[in-house]
């Protein structure tokens, strides 16, 4: 799988604290992205069994309620995506899955989008019916920037965040947070919801 970015520990990204899955590779290509350098299919290649080690990893310093898939978009390497979850739930049962996709329901549902693996329409259809029922949440629909918000995960009025399990309800869901992470090598990381742009 690409891999953009792996963040051990985040609470602005869903309830809780939960690392997130930066994916590399979107071709939607929605106008004003705060993630561009996400876009193109190229970059670090590492193993789905790389990154289960990074989260477990990660759950060994802090007690982690949750994984969010983020990117670039998720759903494009959706056959990474999917082996990527259940290694993860082998090594965490509990533990918790949320997703960003730029994809509506209905698109994902239809198998209307795009994978890096080049699946058939009725592949991708099951590849969504399998990854739905690992997800607690998601928030779905393209970026806008000319509808900009304030609701806890969304950038845009237009996406939704629908819930999959009875895990969590919308008030599990608290405002809007911006975090910057430094590594122990000097690079920064961003990882939230940065309303009011992006600091220089």
């Amino acid at each position: 799988m690409f891999l953009h970015a792996f963040v051990p520990a985040s609470r602005a990204n869903g309830p809780g604290l939960r690392a997130v899955v930066y994916f590399q590779g979107c071709s939607l290509q929605c106008a004003g992205c705060w993630n561009p350098s996400t876009h193109k299919f190229r970059g670090t290649e590492v193993t789905v069994l790389e990154v289960a080690q990074r989260f477990e990893e990660a759950s060994r310093l802090e007690p982690l309620d949750g994984v969010a898939f983020s990117g670039g978009e998720p759903m494009q390497q959706a056959e990474a995506l999917l082996e990527l979850m259940r290694a993860i739930r082998k090594v965490a049962p509990a533990v918790s899955f949320g997703m960003f996709t730029g994809y509506a329901e209905s698109e994902l549902v239809a198998g209307r989008f795009v994978t890096r693996l080049g699946a058939t329409v009725e592949q991708k259809r099951e590849l969504w019916r399998t990854v739905r029922e690992f997800l607690d949440f998601a928030v779905m629909g393209r970026y806008d920037q000319k509808q900009p918000t304030m609701e806890p995960l969304r950038t845009s009025r237009n996406q939704q965040l629908v819930l999959f399990s009875s895990r969590y309800q919308e008030g599990d869901f608290g405002p809007q947070l911006v975090e910057i992470r430094i590594e122990e090598s000097g690079k920064s990381v961003l990882t939230g919801f940065p309303v009011l742009g992006i600091p220089a």
